[in-house]
Formats: C-alpha cells, structure tokens, sequence
C-alpha cells in the first residue's frame, strides 16, 4: 500500500471521528458544529483527489478505489444523515436531563417563568406547547431538539402559513423517538 493511500485512510478516519464529535457534542465547538456539513466538502474534495492520486501512483488501485469509495460515503452520510444521527445520540446522552427541563418548564403558564428555567438552554416555541432545546446553529439557520407531547409536529406542513402556526421560523421536522423531534428552523 502506497503512503499516500495509508495518508488518505487515517485522514478519514480522522474526518468521520470528528464529525460524529461534533453532532455527538455541538456545545463544545458551537461555531463549527454549526458549519461541519459545509466544512466537509472542501474536506471531500481534497480527499477525493488525493485519493485519485493514489490510485494512479499505487500499483495495487484497490485501497485507493475503497479510498475513493469512503470519501464518497462519507460525504454523502455527512450531508444526509449525519444530523439526524448526531442529533439522536445526543438526545439519548441527555434525555433525562431534557426531560426534567421540559416539563418543569410545561407545567408554568407564565413567560417569565419559562424563560427563567430555560435560560440559555431552551425556548418555549410560539405555539406553546413545545419546547426546543439548542443543538446545532448556523448561519440565518437552526437545528433544535424539540420535545412535543402534543404530537402537533407530526402533522406534514405543506404550506408557509401551516408552518407558521407553529413557528415563524419552523421549516421541517423529523421525528426521533417519542415525543421528540429534530426541527430545522431558517430565516
């Protein structure tokens, strides 16, 4: 096996343990964690030709053509799935703790009040029924973690203004376990 390709394996390696971290762990690096997905094609990119490199260079092409498998399927889990996965592990890391916090946070009526056990941590959205934990923020985009018993967010919203009704920023939602969701919201 050429060094280049042993490079291109590590490197890999290396991208996919980091991105799991970051959706495992988005509170750690925020900003990053926010960016991963679009931080990962420049990654892809330069993997991919380096893989192609290898595949000239090494004289047994198939390590760099699973090379150039991996980063393929890495991209395209990092772009598809990553979130979603990042987002439920996450969830069963902290499910206790979020818990606890929505239905303290339920059973007040006042803004003030929820305000004060959410803090920093969480938002009661405008529907008032479900409250959305912080996971990932981007750039005039956000990915929470939201906890609806009602089951209002089960419901497929087709037009802006079905939206609306639950949120103004809410886009999508994708359900996790229960009575929780990942919501993407979006300016």
């Amino acid at each position: 096996m050429h060094s280049l390709t042993k490079i291109v394996f590590i490197s890999i390696a290396i991208w996919w343990v980091l991105l799991f971290a970051l959706f495992l762990f988005p509170h750690v690096v925020p900003v990053v964690s926010g960016f991963a997905i679009l931080l990962s094609l420049p990654v892809a990119l330069v993997l991919l030709i380096l893989s192609l490199i290898a595949l000239i260079k090494d004289k047994k092409r198939v390590w760099p053509a699973v090379c150039v498998a991996l980063v393929v399927l890495v991209t395209y889990i990092a772009l598809r799935q990553i979130m979603f996965w990042g987002a439920l592990a996450n969830l069963y890391l902290r499910r206790q703790h979020y818990e606890t916090i929505a239905n303290r946070v339920l059973s007040v009526h006042t803004d003030s009040e929820q305000k004060q056990i959410c803090g920093d941590e969480c938002w009661v959205m405008a529907s008032n029924r479900q409250v959305a934990f912080h996971y990932i923020h981007g750039f005039l985009n956000w990915h929470d973690i939201v906890y609806d018993p009602s089951g209002t967010l089960t419901v497929q919203r087709q037009t802006t203004n079905e939206r609306w009704q639950i949120d103004i920023y809410f886009r999508s939602a994708e359900h996790l376990t229960g009575d929780w969701y990942l919501c993407h919201f979006a300016d």
